[in-house]
């Protein structure tokens, strides 16, 4: 049975700890609505100071676990050799431009923008999804995690000239 990204950040609560679990399992986990408000409920008892937001580092420490989660869920089922620039990426889009050309060495072009439809179907499925949340601290973590990675693919998509 596949874990669910709640019982993950249950067992490994800090984001450091939590990167590295997560990515051990390469994208096999549960990750869907009822996931969401499972990651959120268990993110808000960690990090109570987040809920009305009276420690901004607990805000952002939520936005980057929704981050690493999503970036988890992206990257599942991309060549292993690719995963590691494609995260980098995820993670800082300054990272596009630099990482490209590595990323079309080892893939090709057409792999490329196949990869980048992909992902570009990924985030919006999340997204929807995350639209779907009550309004709450949790659909909001998620509304600003999953928010960077526009701006990424379209650096992505730029950088391709599609």
């Amino acid at each position: 049975m596949k874990p669910s990204v709640a019982e993950i950040l249950r067992t490994e609560i800090t984001p450091e700890k939590y990167g590295e679990a997560i990515k051990s399992f390469d994208g096999e986990f549960v990750f869907d609505r009822e996931t969401m408000m499972d990651f959120g409920e268990v993110y808000c008892l960690l990090y109570p100071e987040s809920v009305n937001h009276g420690d901004s580092v607990q805000v952002v420490t939520g936005y980057k676990l929704v981050r690493i989660t999503i970036i988890e869920n992206l990257l599942a089922g991309i060549d292993s050799r690719l995963k590691p620039l494609y995260r980098e990426m995820l993670i800082s889009a300054s990272g596009v431009a630099k990482l490209m050309p590595e990323v079309l060495a080892v893939a090709g072009r057409e792999s490329t923008v196949d990869t980048y439809k992909s992902l570009d179907i990924k985030v919006k499925d999340i997204k929807s999804v995350i639209d779907t949340l009550p309004n709450s601290v949790i659909k909001e973590r998620f509304t600003g995690g999953v928010s960077v990675f526009y701006n990424t693919l379209y650096l992505i998509k730029k950088s391709l000239d599609i």
